[in-house]
């Protein structure tokens, strides 16, 4: 072999070990650096707490992937269906993101007029202007009073006709411009996936979510209509709960298997627009995903009516899931529950990760 021949064989042979030695060292070096650990005193003794509350049915605690600790009270269990109320409007926003990304719909860009010609016959120009995206960040622009006042949405839900209810509502505000909590527009989400997709909303996520998931679903509410609620009564188990945190913490894979888009996952729980303070630790909302921070990042959590909550924090790779029972317990009992359950998740549980 000539001379300059064995000199660069000889260079490779000695380099190479050298550069897997740094990249691993890199690598090495980056998960530590992304590595969080966790005070198991302050866990336990968070979980402790949990233990006083009344109605409290479940509390899940999850890192990289595994259980930390987990507590069930009464008659539920991991797989054990929850109604867990508004959650529903997360997954109705998931739902609409798979059947963008399959073209079954348009983007979130679009107006919901397409949608709504045949159900509404001579909708006013104002509502029909309303885009997907207004309905998904809370910003449709129709008078109502959700927030400080359960009958709103209880008047809603009996109506003869919840689709007519909504929009025969005026607007008071430009939609897309003031944030106001509003279930029943979200429900025009679910109505515009059946319609699109020419399948009811709960037999679309049977097949493209439920189904690769592996989540248990059977029961989710309808309309008087027959469209299933894009807003409340879907039944989640707590282990279903917490798959579904990990989907948006995972970019949009489940199993290594693409359930929806990475661009879906960034835009649904990023800050699109002020709650104005309207609800406490979510200063923000996405694609019906409450957005804040803590002393330990930014979080984003799916919010139900009496304490349901998947809560994700991206750079701790955490996911926290809690449910409460909500039945017949009045609206006071409701919010101190939930207000105690979001307490001890930002302020207590987060503060086991250093």
């Amino acid at each position: 072999m000539p001379e300059n021949t064995l000199i660069r064989a000889l260079h490779k042979i000695l380099i190479l070990p050298v550069l897997i030695f740094l990249v691993s060292c890199s690598s090495k070096r980056n998960a530590v650096e992304n590595f969080h650990t966790v005070d198991k005193q302050k866990l336990e003794a968070a979980f402790a707490a949990a233990g006083q509350f009344s109605n409290l049915k479940c509390l899940i605690v999850s890192q990289n992937g595994s259980i930390l600790q987990e507590v069930f009270y009464g008659n539920s269990g991991p797989d054990i269906p929850h109604d867990v109320r508004s959650v529903t409007k997360s997954v109705t926003s998931l739902l609409f993101g798979i059947a963008k990304d399959k073209g079954i719909t348009g983007s979130e860009e679009q107006t919901i007029a397409p949608y709504f010609r045949n159900l509404y016959p001579g909708l006013p120009e104002d509502k029909a202007n309303i885009k997907v995206r207004d309905i998904l960040t809370m910003s449709g622009g129709f008078t109502w009073n959700e927030m400080s006042n359960v009958s709103e949405y209880n008047k809603w839900i009996t109506s003869a006709n919840q689709v007519k209810y909504v929009l025969d509502r005026p607007l008071n505000s430009q939609p897309g411009t003031v944030f106001n909590y509003n279930s029943a527009a979200l429900h025009l989400l679910s109505v515009i996936i059946t319609e699109a997709s020419k399948t009811p909303t709960q037999e679309f996520a049977r097949k493209y979510l439920f189904t690769p998931m592996e989540l248990s679903v059977t029961n989710w509410e309808t309309d008087k209509q027959g469209y299933n609620n894009g807003g409340a009564g879907l039944q989640l188990t707590p282990y279903d709960m917490l798959k579904i945190g990990e989907l948006y913490l995972n970019g949009g894979t489940h199993k290594k298997e693409r359930i929806v888009s990475a661009e879906w996952i960034s835009n649904s729980i990023k800050t699109h627009i002020s709650t104005g303070n309207s609800e406490p630790y979510g200063t923000g909302y996405g694609y019906c995903w409450w957005t804040g921070q803590s002393s330990k990042g930014n979080y984003a959590f799916a919010n139900g009516w009496g304490g349901q909550f998947i809560l994700i924090v991206p750079n701790l790779n955490v996911v926290i899931v809690a449910t409460n029972e909500w039945k017949d317990i009045g609206t006071s009992t409701a919010n101190a529950q939930w207000s105690r359950t979001m307490d001890l998740i930002v302020n207590h549980i987060l503060a086991a990760f250093n």
